[in-house]
């Protein structure tokens, strides 16, 4: 879970199916086409920088 926690175990959801594994990026890359993770990351990354970071969604709190 450590792609949203920080944890550095990115293969354990801690018993929670919303956070995200290595596998949820697997599957989205693939929902895809033939991808790979290291471009799933590129194209969130461009997403962000983008059209979230410089808007008020990016500040929000999440709760």
């Amino acid at each position: 879970m450590c792609w949203n926690c920080g944890c550095m175990m990115p293969d354990d959801d801690h018993g929670n199916p919303d956070n995200i594994t290595t596998e949820t990026l697997r599957k989205a890359a693939r929902a895809g086409g033939p991808e790979t993770i290291q471009k799933l990351m590129y194209t969130m990354n461009e997403i962000y920088q983008n059209k979230i970071e410089s808007t008020p969604v990016a500040n929000e709190p999440i709760g």
